[in-house]
């Protein structure tokens, strides 16, 4: 028997998700910005010595261009939306036969499917932290392209539950602004990637987008590319450094892997809502409104 087809109003589980995430916005990525605390010291050596260390820019030309790449040739696994249609069908969703039809959905229907994500994902970037030799500078490019391909799969794989695909040009740029917010340290800095997200959001919801121009997406694009490899080259540095006689090793990968899992499941959250009820409902303005209008 299927199951039974969502209300028009958000429901109690999602009222409730929705005050979470009025409550965690600012204080989003604390467990990171904490590890970050934790080796402060080692990060501003690692800062220090991307200034002193021969061939810096040739090795951050190198990142920098290997990501791009990487990125611009991204392509969505073609079967990924087949394979969440089907996960969802199995689960007794068998209104579900297109991504579109996630939305018919509620959250507390969604999330169970993507709890497991996360999971699997830092399993993938331990085994390959395993298999990672000795601080090599010049080897640390294709050792970040590696973590940012592990990641963006880890996207999309939370995009697809949501029913949004990253093929999409302007889903691209949101997917690559949620690496952004995962590889920033500075709480100031999340806070301004946080604001572009949330008006990404209220962008692409409704009637009312904005088309992007091609030259537009591309500087979007190689802005983004930039940052995100600058960003993780100077954390991968910063590993090679002890901290209290050790090294910091592949701790890196996985604390930024976990943020990445998390960062995407809290935005896309607040994607599908907006989309779903539309954008004011990530306002937080109406949460009252709505909790009250549900005891009537």
């Amino acid at each position: 028997m299927e199951r039974e087809e969502p209300n028009e109003a958000p429901s109690d589980y999602e009222i409730k998700i929705l005050q979470e995430l009025s409550k965690s916005g600012n204080g989003h990525g604390s467990k990171l910005n904490k590890w970050f605390k934790n080796v402060q010291m080692p990060f501003e050596k690692a800062a220090d010595f991307l200034k002193q260390m021969p061939h810096l820019d040739a090795i951050k030309e190198k990142t920098f261009a290997l990501i791009q790449e990487q990125l611009e040739g991204f392509k969505v696994d073609p079967h990924l939306f087949d394979q969440v249609v089907d996960r969802y069908r199995d689960r007794g969703y068998k209104q579900i036969a297109q991504p579109e039809d996630i939305s018919s959905l509620h959250l507390e229907d969604i999330d169970p499917l993507v709890k497991d994500i996360c999971q699997k994902y830092q399993s993938l970037v331990s085994t390959e932290g395993e298999n990672t030799s000795a601080l090599s500078l010049h080897s640390m490019p294709k050792d970040i392209v590696a973590l940012v391909n592990l990641n963006r799969k880890a996207v999309s794989e939370y995009a697809a539950h949501y029913g949004f695909d990253i093929s999409i040009e302007r889903e691209r740029l949101f997917a690559l602004n949620i690496l952004e917010y995962a590889a920033t340290n500075s709480r100031t800095a999340r806070e301004h990637v946080m604001k572009r997200l949330i008006d990404q959001t209220k962008q692409m919801t409704g009637e009312g987008q904005v088309t992007l121009s091609k030259a537009a997406f591309l500087s979007m694009f190689s802005t983004l590319s930039s940052s995100i490899s600058i960003k993780l080259l100077k954390a991968k540095v910063g590993e090679g450094f002890p901290v209290h006689g050790a090294v910091i090793g592949s701790g890196f990968n996985a604390y930024f892997t976990k943020e990445v899992c998390s960062a995407a499941q809290f935005f896309y959250k607040q994607r599908f809502l907006a989309k779903k009820y539309g954008s004011h409902v990530i306002e937080f303005e109406d949460l009252k409104y709505l909790s009250e209008g549900k005891g009537k």
